[in-house]
């Protein structure tokens, strides 16, 4: 038989085995973090895992470790480049 790619083995195609990705849901991230078991690339995968927090979008996506902060943690531990000098402040 003739082996068809899935629609998510296309996209991730043209990324190098040694890419690492990024996962950033406002839920739970185990709905993207699978998404490195498709070529075997290196994911971590950002989310939403205890609820019930209230504040405005900006506190809780601090809270929740799915800021922008947390998401250049996340690409930096995938990494070996020089660190991201410029991030966003906390106000």
């Amino acid at each position: 038989g003739v082996a068809h790619l899935s629609h998510i083995e296309k996209l991730l195609a043209p990324l190098p085995r040694d890419c690492g990705i990024v996962t950033v849901i406002d839920g739970h991230p185990a709905a993207l973090g699978w998404l490195g078991s498709v070529r075997g690339h290196r994911v971590e995968a950002l989310g939403v895992e205890h609820f019930g927090q209230t504040g405005t979008i900006d506190d809780l996506y601090r809270a929740y470790g799915i800021d922008a902060n947390a998401i250049i943690d996340a690409a930096e531990s995938l990494t070996s480049g020089a660190p991201v000098l410029h991030r966003k402040m906390a106000v």
